[in-house]
């Protein structure tokens, strides 16, 4: 195809991050007839990605490291990795590799660079101190990025409306994709897991047959509202010891906001969570939900929420920027403030009370994921950005 680049490189700070949520844009271009090329530091699921036709590149990143010297070699890696492959158009996802990439991709002659920031993270959290050092930083970071790419991809327009004002000389590089990545929408159906793993996977969690089961599917950060998702297990299952409030994810030691190992420990002795870890199958576990949670601070767009649409789960979520865009109160979920554990444990005793309402909620949400979260069209937009980038770089 003449009117796309022929090579291109996708790039992020890991593996998992490729193969989870960008693996249709990769698929959709290699399926195009594109040499596309996965750069990342490598780890489990470099044979996943090398499955969808891709060339895996590993490039040496630490995702916390903030050692000049380190970060410069990392730089002088990407730059050397560019000269190599000779990509025509290059994508970054988050923040090291957005920043790097940039600065390498355009020191290596890449035609075309587009960044994509999937949530402004810890450092744009409330917080003075450390996190308003930080926000500083990337503030200034992300506007070097936006000057060098020829499109900046963002999740929701609040995040576009913090870094870059209605004036900013950068504003016409933005582009808002509200379906994140976007989810399978044939692997998340309700309709295509089968009782019995739904019935094995009670068993392998412990949870009982009978029981109503609450999920929170995160990365275990404080910043993702576990504390409050906590608390309301705490005061829901006095009313109703039915109840099985599920904790799937894992602490992010990279991330300053992840949650202490005492913390888990104590939540685990407390008996009101059940901490399941990271699941690999979200789709069985969604299934066997009566409800999924997320009281998250701040979002990009986040992925579980679009999946528990996608399975026709109702969702009680935050009344925060990136949520807004997937869950609508009173329609496919219920909204609460964030950091409010009282609220969080009344939206969640409304739904478990009322089957008919999370049927409805459920329903509504499968209609929305139908009409905005296929990750095909989601990937197809990304290409019809390549595709008109590539022709102005050519007719430049």
């Amino acid at each position: 195809m003449n009117d796309l680049p022929q090579c291109v490189a996708i790039v992020s700070n890991s593996d998992e991050s490729l193969f989870r949520f960008h693996n249709p844009i990769m698929k959709r271009l290699v399926d195009s007839g594109l040499r596309v090329y996965a750069v990342s530091p490598p780890g489990q699921f470099v044979k996943d990605i090398e499955g969808l036709g891709v060339d895996f590149v590993p490039w040496v990143l630490s995702r916390r490291s903030l050692n000049p010297l380190t970060e410069l070699a990392s730089l002088i890696r990407l730059v050397r990795i560019y000269q190599r492959l000779r990509p025509e158009l290059a994508q970054h996802f988050t923040v090291k590799p957005n920043v790097y990439g940039a600065i390498a991709a355009r020191l290596a002659g890449v035609p075309v660079v587009f960044s994509g920031v999937q949530g402004l993270g810890y450092a744009f959290g409330q917080g003075e101190g450390v996190r308003a050092a930080l926000r500083l930083m990337l503030s200034a970071l992300y506007k070097l990025t936006a000057l060098l790419s020829d499109r900046f991809v963002l999740l929701n327009s609040h995040d576009l409306d913090r870094l870059f004002s209605a004036k900013s000389m950068f504003r016409h590089k933005a582009m808002v994709v509200t379906g994140g990545a976007g989810v399978n929408l044939q692997e998340f159906n309700s309709g295509t897991v089968s009782n019995e793993d739904q019935l094995a996977m009670r068993e392998s969690l412990g949870i009982q047959r009978n029981a109503s089961v609450v999920t929170m599917g995160s990365r275990l950060l404080y910043d993702k509202g576990v504390v409050e998702f906590v608390k309301a297990a705490n005061t829901v299952r006095r009313k109703m010891s039915h109840a099985t409030f599920v904790l799937a994810g894992s602490p992010d030691p990279d991330n300053p906001a992840s949650v202490s190992h005492d913390d888990l420990r104590e939540w685990v002795a407390s008996g009101d969570v059940l901490i399941a870890g990271h699941v690999t199958d979200m789709p069985t576990l969604l299934a066997l939900s009566d409800l999924v949670v997320l009281p998250s601070y701040s979002e990009g767009i986040p992925r579980v929420l679009i999946e528990a649409a996608a399975m026709a789960r109702p969702i009680v979520s935050t009344t925060i920027p990136g949520v807004a865009e997937i869950v609508e109160d009173g329609v496919n979920g219920l909204l609460v403030p964030p950091r409010d554990a009282d609220a969080l444990g009344r939206a969640i005793e409304e739904l478990l009370d009322n089957p008919d309402l999370r049927a409805e909620y459920g329903k509504a949400g499968r209609v929305k994921a139908e009409r905005e979260y296929d990750d095909r069209e989601v990937a197809q937009r990304y290409v019809e950005e390549y595709r008109k980038a590539w022709a102005k770089a050519r007719s430049g």
